[in-house]
């Protein structure tokens, strides 16, 4: 039904980010102009992507009107990415196949989730300016609890670089390991089909424990990953992560 479309890291420098992560070998991509973007994206030749994003005290209210229009939990997530360290805190779904995946498809999938008796937001439409000047489109709606990760439809032009080279030799994402409540795991288990790989380990607590990253050749320095846990199957680039808590 859905596959893992992006893994969002949540920094509290956004250029500083993303020099390090080009530091650290990886290609990245700024979502808007350099001087006020907020976000930037770490593409690989397939699979999901990366996301850094950083958000600024004040953008705390903006929770409040969110909650009002949209529900009770697009207002909580909103706070989980404001208040969570650094790190990798969420991730987001998207429709497995293209035509499912388009933005005028999106309420229909929100339907399909909330007859199966999972709650969620209203779908919130978004938009930004790349740096090249194009407008780009998208929706998304919070699946409740904020456990959960949120749907994503797919951006209104394909973003993926025709040309991406990571000088790490990174390919794409392999797996992801989390852990979850078991209600999480049962609901995950209904919705995902994925070609990425999600382990679960059952918890009282959400976190993304890690992500392995096919390709790699050489070892990263932790210092530049911001928290992320990032791991290869020969070796560990970040071997305590520090992410959400």
């Amino acid at each position: 039904m859905l596959k893992i479309s992006h893994i969002q890291c949540r920094v509290t420098n956004i250029k500083k980010a993303v020099n390090d992560f080009k530091k650290a070998g990886f290609q990245v991509e700024w979502g808007r102009n350099p001087k006020n973007s907020l976000n930037a994206f770490i593409w690989f030749e397939q699979g999901p992507f990366v996301e850094l994003f950083e958000m600024k005290r004040f953008m705390s209210p903006i929770s409040i009107p969110l909650g009002i229009i949209y529900g009770k939990s697009m207002q909580e997530r909103w706070k989980k990415w404001m208040v969570q360290h650094e790190g990798l805190i969420d991730f987001a779904l998207e429709g497995y196949k293209e035509e499912i995946a388009k933005q005028d498809n999106l309420d229909s999938v929100r339907r399909e989730i909330n007859n199966l008796g999972i709650k969620t937001s209203k779908v919130l439409n978004g938009r930004r300016k790349k740096p090249t000047g194009e407008i780009i489109t998208y929706g998304f709606f919070s699946l409740s609890p904020i456990e959960l990760p949120f749907v994503v439809s797919a951006y209104s032009t394909p973003q993926r670089p025709k040309s991406i080279h990571h000088t790490n030799g990174a390919k794409h994402i392999h797996s992801m390991s989390i852990s979850c409540t078991k209600h999480t795991a049962e609901v995950l288990s209904t919705i995902l089909k994925d070609d990425v790989k999600l382990h679960i380990d059952v918890a009282n607590n959400f976190k993304i424990n890690n992500v392995v990253i096919e390709g790699l050749t050489e070892k990263v320095d932790t210092q530049l990953l911001h928290g992320a846990s990032l791991i290869n199957k020969d070796y560990i680039l970040h071997e305590k992560g520090e992410g959400a808590k």
